[in-house]
C-alpha cells in the first residue's frame, strides 16, 4: 500500500548545507500534507531539515542514506553528502564493548576519526541508559532523560503530572525488555551548556560548535 506519492510529479526540494542545521530528522517525506495535498510527497531517505515555505511544510535534505529502507537504529550507518551516494559524509564504525558499555567511533568521508559515542548502562533500576559524545577540543557531552535533569521539586511536579496518564498508557508504551518509553526526551549538555535536545526522531541543536556529523551519528544509532 502506498502512503505517499512520488516526488516525480513535483519539483525536488533543494538540498541545504548540513554544517549549520539547527533542527533535523531522518525521514523520506519531502513535502508534508497540507493545502491541496492529501498525501505526503516522499523522496530518498535522508537527514532532513523541517521548514515552512509559503503555506507548505517541507523537509529539505542535507545528507542522504544509500538505502531507502535505512532508518533510525538500523545497521546502515553511512551518510552521504550527495543524493547519488558517491561522497561519504560520515560513518559509524563497528561497536566495541567495555563491560555493559558500548562504544562507537565516527569517521569523516576520508576515514579520519572525528569523535566518539558511548552508550552507558543504567545506574540503577529506576534509570535507563545514558549517552556520551566525545568531540575533540570540547567538553564531553552527556545525554540524559530530560526530566531527570530537573531539580527535586521539578521532578516531583513532573512525576505528579504524569501519574494518571502514565498508569493508563503504561501497558501500551512499555518496551519488550520491560523498559519505559514514556517521556523519553533527551537533553544533551556539556557542563551547564545545553548542546542538543532529541525527542524521538527529531533533533534540535543549540550549540553552534557541535559537529553536526556527530549529531547525525547519534540519530542513526537511535535511543536503543
Amino acid at each position: 500500500m502506498a502512503f505517499g506519492r512520488s516526488r516525480n510529479s513535483e519539483p525536488p526540494v533543494e538540498v541545504v548545507d548540513w554544517r549549520a542545521v539547527e533542527r533535523f530528522k531522518i525521514s523520506t517525506v519531502e513535502r508534508d500534507i497540507g493545502p491541496g495535498r492529501k498525501r505526503p510527497v516522499v523522496g530518498q531517505n535522508a537527514v532532513r531539515v523541517p521548514r515552512i515555505e509559503g503555506q507548505e511544510r517541507i523537509n529539505a535534505p542535507c545528507a542522504f542514506f544509500g538505502s531507502r529502507t535505512a532508518r533510525v537504529g538500523t545497521a546502515d550507518h553511512v551518510v552521504y553528502e550527495d543524493e547519488g551516494t558517491q561522497r561519504v559524509l560520515c560513518s559509524i564504525g563497528e561497536p566495541t564493548s567495555v563491560g555493559d558499555e558500548r562504544r562507537y567511533r565516527v569517521y569523516d568521508g576520508q576515514g579520519q576519526d572525528i569523535g566518539g559515542i558511548r552508550r552507558l548502562p543504567p545506574s540503577h533500576q529506576l534509570h535507563r541508559h545514558t549517552w556520551r559524545i566525545e568531540q575533540p577540543g570540547h567538553p564531553e557531552i552527556t545525554g540524559l532523560n530530560k526530566w531527570s535533569t530537573l531539580n527535586p521539586l521539578g521532578v516531583a511536579a513532573h512525576a505528579a503530572g504524569k501519574v494518571l496518564g502514565g498508569l493508563a498508557m503504561a501497558v501500551f508504551m512499555s518496551e519488550p525488555d520491560g523498559g519505559d518509553q514514556r517521556d523519553r526526551t533527551l537533553l544533551w549538555s556539556a557542563g551547564r551548556e545545553k548542546v542538543m535536545e532529541s525527542d524521538d526522531y527529531t533533533f534540535t541543536v543549540m550549540a553552534s560548535w557541535l559537529d553536526r556529523r556527530l549529531a547525525f551519528a547519534v540519530a542513526m544509532l537511535g535511543d536503543r
